[in-house]
């Protein structure tokens, strides 16, 4: 069994994305990231034992839309988590054994040519929406896609809403994550990358989980799927094809919530193979 999921405002958080409240106590955590020697965000300690012990029951799958360098900050997990694989750059990268997997990198080179339009495209039309008010600067991640950091209350959220249509007629997804506008190529996604790994690995379920739009193709092609309460999907105003199950709990906590069913539902599907070849 493998066990894909996102990281920020999933299984990682900033204090920002923690959402412990003013009058609450900061929960026991321990620092999973640093940069330049800033802390940068957290697990509860109840999270990170859990993710351990489901890192030694299963196959633990880290699927990310950071890039390569953006992912391997995050210490707790590359380093002493040291899942066997991660997907980065929302699917656009492969990482096995800590080094990107080439057969995948040709795949999507070859993808991208004949699927979406060049970025300058979509660009020039997000041109007549954009302004210098509300973004603030443009990044690339890993050459694959790029993303807008943007000032969110002066971002026109109805008109974003609207440009999504168009872009998808060209080939791109959006996804607005807090400051970040991503624009995403459509064959770049989280699913087809798991999807791969699920094959190599002759492995045949897959639990999943996910806090945002570009999560959502990997919640719905899974076995078992769990979102927190919280983010991008928790607003979409699409519902998934079939409900999702989320936490009860927001924030930092909710990474409690989803390890623990993830164990559980290997245990059952565990238990029903047992079944199965006893009978």
């Amino acid at each position: 069994m493998i066990f894909a999921s996102d990281l920020d405002q999933t299984l990682i958080y900033s204090k920002r994305s923690a959402r412990v409240g003013l009058n609450e106590k900061w929960p026991d955590t321990i620092l999973a990231e640093t940069l330049e020697e800033r802390e940068i965000s957290y697990m509860t300690n109840e999270a990170a034992a859990l993710l351990k012990k489901v890192n030694g029951m299963m196959t633990f799958l880290p699927v990310t839309t950071r890039t390569i360098e953006q992912y391997k900050r995050i210490f707790f997990i590359s380093e002493v988590i040291q899942p066997k694989a991660a997907v980065t750059s929302n699917g656009g990268n492969i990482l096995i054994d800590g080094k990107a997997d080439e057969e995948w990198r040709r795949r999507i080179a070859g993808r991208l040519i004949g699927e979406s339009s060049p970025k300058e495209d979509v660009q020039k039309e997000f041109s007549r929406i954009s302004h210098s008010n509300w973004i603030i600067e443009e990044r690339t991640a890993d050459d694959l896609f790029h993303y807008y950091l943007i000032q969110q209350d002066l971002a026109p959220r109805d008109e974003i809403e609207q440009f999504k249509k168009a872009a998808a007629a060209m080939g791109w997804n959006l996804s607005l994550q807090g400051r970040k506008l991503y624009f995403v190529p459509q064959c770049i996604n989280k699913w087809e990358a798991v999807a791969y790994l699920k094959d190599l690995f002759r492995e045949d379920v897959i639990a999943a989980s996910g806090d945002s739009m570009l999560d959502l193709c990997m919640l719905e092609a899974a076995d078992y799927a769990i979102a927190p309460c919280h983010g991008e999907l928790n607003i979409m105003t699409d519902s998934p094809a079939e409900p999702l199950l989320r936490t009860e709990q927001k924030g930092i906590k909710a990474a409690e919530e989803i390890l623990t069913h993830v164990l559980k539902v290997y245990e059952e599907h565990k238990m029903n193979i047992y079944g199965a070849s006893i009978s």
